[in-house]
Order: structure tokens, then C-alpha cells, then sequence
């Protein structure tokens, strides 16, 4: 058996991806209950090829809204800077881009691996130690429960207890931006006309991108803002809309209108922090994925998608696999197909962050666009990449 720590969107994928490959799998996660934070959330071209391979694409699409188009306006006067025409997508990229909720995608992939794949998910199971042998791996939870696997993947987000076990603990650094997100029911709107798809407000180290989801019955928004210090507790907590209210107070009335409709005044509010790229993440018997492996800035929205092609190339490493060759050869296999890749989009994202404090929104349309398309994020077919890098 193989256990994966963490049932967020990755762990779920690896577990419908190591089923296809033939693994009896379990996975562990330290919530008392299965549930993802509301938040809208893009699916890229190169994210819809890895749920075509798992097997979910249908029951995603029937979800998911597609946007025609991506627009970036001045954040004061609205003025149109650059427009992104996505209606032909599919014809270029091979998959459509889709927008979702969070919560609706880490559904469909809990419904297929408890479904489809006789998956288990275990919860209130909270990580606390891992021991690595040359043909196994010992689990330790704070309950007291002790567990022998195979092999385990570490699935378990930015503050991975694995990766801590396998590597030591490298202290994420906050990024200096802070993040205010929500979701705003369509009728709480009124007769605001929008421009279809998704749009963004783009000020100098400042940032408002919202785009609706559950085909247009909520306004999903995400507000990005430079500051010097995080003084929360905890990296994600619950924030008063005043706040980015007050950030924003130069921007269009678009955004006010978005943020004053927000029920009870409450949003979700993040530090953004990351760590470098590791050199490995692969030890033994036991490898990484998704955040646990290489954590990224949301600046391409690149953070689940990249997860969705570990699972993929992951289960594809153990398909391919001979039948003398080990669970952490395959692991290695993945590591190596996939290191070039994340440590790109490692890069790439936190480079955005710097761009955006230094921009001036009135060039934008003038500049040469750093983006998914220009960096061809797109491209990236996780079911046809080459496993020998």
C-alpha cells in the first residue's frame, strides 16, 4: 500500500493516479473533515490534460465556466490595456481554459477516487513524524495511530510535515504581498453590467482580478497588495473587506461595487510565502508533490495545475515502470521528469511579484506581456512529456 499524506487537490489526483497505475493507495489527511476553502480557481490548458488522463475532465467541464477572454484594464480609470482572446483555445493549446470552484473541483476528484478508484481518506489524522527505510516507510500520527506503507507521497501542502522529515525545516520567507479573496453572489450585483470573462485591475504593486464561476452565480475576486510585514498568526485567516477597501481606495468603481456587495463584509485574507526550489525531493521510498515539492506565488495561477501534472507524470513513471524496477527508482523517474518544469514556474512566479511594484499600468499595452502564453505554460502536456529528462 502506498499512503498519501494530504487530501487536498493533489493528493487526491496522485491517489487516481497511482490507482491507474495499478497501486492499492490510502490517504491521510489531518482535517477532521474532507473540505476546501471557497475561492475561484483557473484551469489552465496543461491542468485540463492532466483531469482528461485522470478521468474527470467531463464531470469538471459540466461544472466550470470558460471565459472568452482575459482583459487587463487601469486600475483607476478602467481604460483597456490588453485584451487575451480565449475563445480559440482549444484549437490552440488542445484543452479549453476553464474557471471553477475550488470546492467544486476537489469534489469531483474525492467522488472518483472514493468511486471509482475503492480510495479511503482518512481524516483527523495529522502527520507528526516519518521514518524512511531502504524498502518501507513508517507514518506517526498525533493520535497515536502508527502505520507501515510501502511507499508514501507527501501531498501535505506549504507547511509539509514530510517534506520536514525528509529535508529539515527550511522556514518558508513571506513575499511581502498580502491577498484578500471572496466570492460574491450574482444578485448581491444588481443591474452591474461586466464584460464577460475574467478581468484585471492592475495599479503599481496592487492588483484586483475577478471572474465569475457556477456559470456566473458568483463573482469570484482576489485583491493582491504590497506590504512590509505579515502581523497574522496564521498564513491564511479571515479578513475584513475594509481592508482591501482601503488598499484599493484609488480603483475603479468596479472593484468597490465587487467588494462592498460582499456578504457580512468577511474575506478570506493570505500571506504569500515561498521557499527556493529544492534540488531533490525524492528520498527512498517516499517523494513529494504539489506545494509540499515546490510551492509557488500565484502570480500565473500555475499552484494546482502543477499539482494536477505531478499526478499524472507521477502515475506515469510507475505504469512505465519494469518489472525490476523499484517505487523509488519510478519516484526518481518522477523527480527528474518534472524538476525543470516547477523549478521554471518557481521562477517565473516569483519574478511576477517584482514586475508587478514595478509597473507602470499605463505601458502595459505598449510592453511586451510576460504571461501563461508568452512563457508557453500552455504547451506543457503532461500526458505526452518526456520521462527521461
Amino acid at each position: 500500500m502506498i499512503a498519501i499524506v494530504g487530501a487536498g487537490i493533489g493528493g487526491l489526483a496522485a491517489g487516481i493516479a497511482l490507482h491507474r497505475a495499478g497501486y492499492a493507495v490510502e490517504i491521510f489527511e489531518q482535517a477532521a473533515a474532507i473540505g476546501e476553502v471557497g475561492a475561484g480557481l483557473s484551469l489552465t490548458p496543461n491542468a485540463m490534460k492532466a483531469l482528461a488522463w485522470l478521468g474527470v475532465e467531463p464531470a469538471v467541464r459540466s461544472l466550470a465556466d470558460e471565459p472568452p477572454q482575459q482583459i487587463t484594464r487601469h486600475y483607476a480609470s478602467g481604460e483597456l490595456l490588453v485584451r487575451f482572446d480565449r475563445s480559440d483555445t482549444v484549437a490552440r493549446w488542445g484543452a479549453p481554459y476553464l474557471q471553477i470552484h475550488r470546492a467544486d473541483l476537489h469534489a469531483v476528484l474525492l467522488r472518483h477516487f472514493v468511486t471509482h478508484c475503492a480510495g479511503r481518506v482518512h481524516t483527523g489524522r495529522r502527520l507528526i513524524s516519518l521514518t524512511n527505510s531502504e524498502t518501507a516507510a513508517e507514518l506517526s500520527f498525533a493520535s497515536g495511530e502508527t502505520l507501515r506503507a510501502q511507499a508514501v507521497i507527501g501531498a501535505d501542502g506549504l507547511k509539509s510535515v514530510v517534506r520536514r522529515a525528509l529535508f529539515g525545516d527550511d522556514a518558508p520567507r513571506f513575499e511581502r504581498f498580502v491577498a484578500w479573496r471572496g466570492l460574491v453572489p450574482r444578485e448581491r450585483l444588481g443591474a452591474l453590467e461586466f464584460s464577460p470573462g475574467s478581468a484585471v485591475f492592475a495599479g503599481p504593486g496592487r492588483l484586483f482580478v475577478r471572474y465569475p464561476v457556477r456559470h456566473g452565480a458568483l463573482m469570484n475576486f482576489v485583491a493582491f497588495a504590497r506590504v512590509d510585514a505579515w502581523a497574522g498568526e496564521s498564513w491564511s485567516q479571515t479578513g475584513d473587506v475594509a481592508e482591501p477597501r482601503a488598499v484599493l481606495a484609488d480603483f475603479h468603481p468596479e472593484v468597490h461595487a465587487i467588494l462592498d456587495a460582499t456578504p457580512g463584509g468577511r474575506c478570506h485574507k493570505w500571506g504569500l510565502f515561498a521557499r527556493d526550489p529544492l534540488a531533490s525531493w525524492t528520498l527512498g521510498p517516499t517523494t513529494l508533490l504539489g506545494d509540499a515539492a515546490h510551492p509557488m506565488l500565484p502570480w500565473f495561477g500555475q499552484g494546482a495545475a502543477s499539482a494536477l501534472e505531478d499526478a499524472v507524470v507521477l502515475g506515469r513513471c510507475l505504469l512505465a515502470a519494469g518489472t525490476n524496477e523499484t517505487i523509488d527508482a519510478s519516484f526518481r523517474n518522477y523527480e527528474r521528469a518534472r524538476l525543470p518544469r516547477v523549478t521554471m514556474l518557481q521562477h517565473e512566479s516569483a519574478a511576477g511579484g517584482e514586475r508587478l511594484v514595478g509597473m507602470r499600468p499605463e505601458m502595459l499595452s505598449n510592453a511586451s506581456v510576460v504571461n501563461e502564453d508568452s512563457l508557453g505554460i500552455f504547451a506543457y502536456d503532461p500526458v505526452c512529456a518526456s520521462l527521461t529528462n
